[in-house]
């Protein structure tokens, strides 16, 4: 079982949105379990197996991924401050935006910030605002900066959210159903299989509108197939 989040493990977050869709949509009467290969069961007149999974706008495996680059923009920009703070006694401030088209790669990861560094260090006698493109063209990975020059005894370097969003696609939508119908050999019995997928929208490497009512997905595996948007409690069924 893989650790997710802040020591939050994949069952504990695929539970947490369950419980959520739970509160947003009626299920038939029943006692819910959880397990493991189906996440949740529903015994009532029928034994349901239900497989929570999340929609990536990409997969894990991308080095563009939200998933991969979200911690090394974390890691960079913190490396970044302590060097900038090993140089200067100032708690000035930065926000940072980062081009998700141009992705972080490991040589760079060494090298960012070092030259993120020596930005604030050019800067930071300046009053606050936000800074010229040209000043950090050659950190291509870099979409904008913003420099507060009031001081602060617990300074701290901020990132912007990327946001990529768009329309959720139904070819990966069926990509994701195929993927899920192949592992569903490994399944404990029973009588009919639900497929749970959540797009979280406060979570960038997800964010995308679902805009999928007239799509039927065939399965022979999973009775319903249900798209479930939490902080919208959007819910769509794919397969009717």
């Amino acid at each position: 079982m893989k650790a997710s989040g802040a020591g939050r493990t994949n069952t504990d977050i695929e539970r947490h949105y369950f419980e959520q869709f739970l509160k947003a949509h009626p299920l038939p009467d029943g006692t819910v379990t959880y397990g493991d290969k189906p996440d949740v069961t529903l015994t009532g007149e029928r034994k349901i197996g239900i497989e929570v999974t999340r929609f990536y706008l990409q997969p894990g495996s991308c080095p563009k991924s939200e998933q991969r680059q979200r911690p090394l923009r974390a890691a960079v920009v913190s490396a970044a401050h302590a060097l900038y703070r090993a140089q200067s006694a100032k708690g000035i401030e930065l926000t940072i935006g980062f081009d998700s088209n141009n992705p972080i790669t490991p040589p760079r990861k060494s090298k960012l910030p070092e030259e993120l560094a020596a930005l604030a260090k050019r800067v930071d006698c300046r009053p606050s605002g936000a800074l010229e493109r040209s000043e950090f063209r050659a950190m291509s990975e870099i979409s904008s900066v913003y420099f507060n020059a009031r001081e602060y005894p617990d300074a701290k370097w901020h990132i912007i959210g990327t946001y990529l969003g768009g329309l959720m696609s139904e070819t990966d939508l069926e990509g994701i159903v195929r993927e899920k119908e192949a592992k569903s050999v490994q399944y404990e019995r029973r009588d009919a299989y639900w497929l749970l997928v959540v797009v979280d929208a406060m979570n960038a490497a997800q964010e995308q509108e679902i805009l999928i009512e007239n799509s039927h997905i065939a399965s022979d595996v999973f009775e319903r197939i249900i798209v479930y948007k939490p902080l919208f409690e959007h819910i769509v069924e794919a397969k009717l």
